[in-house]
């Protein structure tokens, strides 16, 4: 399950098709309208929208659960701070702590919210190569006045690319180690400092030396970031200024209905 974490996975369905412009764009706009709804019917009308467009792209319903699934302590942990930390109206305590009602519903709110963003990400990654992603991104900063921040559209979007590409190895190097420290009797549950202490360390040392080897790798092949050509390019047809404009005004009536 590890290599589904934000990885690509071909396919022939009418979302992989798109131009991954289209792609990009349509999740921006859906996180605008994700962070600017407030109430559940809102997020419900949300969901159902990503319901529509996971059918459509026909990949496994693990893709979205692994994107979700290695965030869950962050979810959690911002669930508990809206829960504990935020209105008046008492629910119950816990540890000296009142849980309110109006921190509950802000909690499920915000929790909602990202999970909906991982989950609209992750039909992005999972339908497009990243070769198309780093090109698209490319071409989306070309006009950008970007060079007087001493810095190229190609290298921004050639980092953008570089990251995405590394959450799932990452978080396969992340599986290995854990599984080693605990072959070696570290007990996940019994000691969270030295857990964290334990994994957070050679995780670090292993982000630093894989940075390093793709630096050594793009060097090895003379990499530059300024006048390079793409074996794709990709071409914005009728149908993505269709599905653009159809997923503006879908989740535009959302905000207006709700």
């Amino acid at each position: 399950m590890s290599n589904l974490f934000f990885g690509y996975i071909p396919g022939t369905s009418p979302i992989h098709s798109l131009d991954p412009r289209t792609k990009i764009i349509s999740v921006m706009v859906a996180s605008i309208i994700i962070f600017n709804s407030g109430s559940f019917r809102e997020m419900a009308l949300i969901g159902a929208v990503f319901l529509v467009l996971f059918s459509m792209s026909r990949i496994s319903y693990r893709a979205p659960l692994s994107a979700v699934r290695p965030m869950m302590i962050f979810l959690i942990i911002i669930f508990l701070m809206q829960l504990f930390l935020t209105g008046e109206t008492i629910l119950f305590s816990l540890a000296g702590f009142n849980a309110t009602l109006e921190g509950l519903q802000a909690g499920l709110l915000l929790t909602w919210r990202f999970v909906y963003l991982l989950l609209f990400a992750s039909i992005l990654t999972a339908t497009t190569a990243p070769s198309m992603l780093t090109v698209a991104i490319e071409r989306m900063l070309r006009h950008l006045p970007l060079e007087r921040a001493g810095i190229s559209s190609f290298d921004l979007a050639t980092m953008m690319s570089l990251s995405i590409h590394f959450f799932p190895l990452l978080y396969e190097h992340f599986g290995h180690l854990r599984d080693a420290q605990m072959s070696r009797g570290l007990d996940l549950k019994k000691n969270p400092l030295r857990t964290i202490y334990s994994l957070s360390v050679p995780m670090m040392k292993i982000a630093f030396r894989s940075a390093g080897e793709v630096s050594l790798a793009m060097e090895s092949r003379c990499y530059q970031g300024v006048n390079r050509t793409s074996l794709f390019e990709p071409r914005m047809q009728r149908m993505d200024f269709a599905a653009l404009l159809g997923f503006a005004l879908i989740m535009g009536s959302i905000v207006l209905l709700a």
